[in-house]
């Protein structure tokens, strides 16, 4: 292959490689919405053992931050690709779940020690749970 020719190929085999987005199906976007239900309730938790001050700040920020970037994954998956017909419906739910799934937990993150912030996101993530759980079904 000649030296013009490899950088080109280099580039055409990241553009095929990288992220591109997809068809979900019905069961890629019950997955995915699964996974937001649970990031929701397992932050809910975190968020209670805040408010009720049986964890540590450190605590709070460690799980915020691993159940925020789980979500963010799940955001960027669902975000990138396309479904038809009441599944494109479902992925948008899930879109709009995850989204407000993390900024919630981003919100206790910033102030882990605020039992007042605690409750009001332990109430919020329940809800969106919620929402997640009957989504999927």
């Amino acid at each position: 292959m000649s030296r013009r020719l490899v950088p080109l190929a280099f580039s055409l085999l990241l553009l095929t490689g990288c992220g591109g987005s997809g068809s979900l199906s019905a069961k890629d976007v019950q997955k995915e919405l699964e996974a937001v239900q649970s990031f929701a309730a397992e932050g809910a938790l975190v968020a209670d053992g805040a408010a009720d001050d049986r964890t540590t700040d450190i605590f709070v920020r460690v799980h915020t931050q691993y159940l925020g970037e789980g979500t963010k994954k799940v955001e960027d998956k669902v975000s990138a690709g396309h479904a038809s017909g009441d599944v494109e419906a479902k992925r948008k739910t899930a879109v709009a779940l995850a989204s407000a799934v993390e900024e919630q937990l981003a919100r206790l993150h910033r102030s882990p020690g605020d039992r007042e912030v605690a409750r009001d996101v332990s109430e919020k993530l329940r809800r969106y749970a919620g929402g997640a759980e009957k989504a999927a079904k």
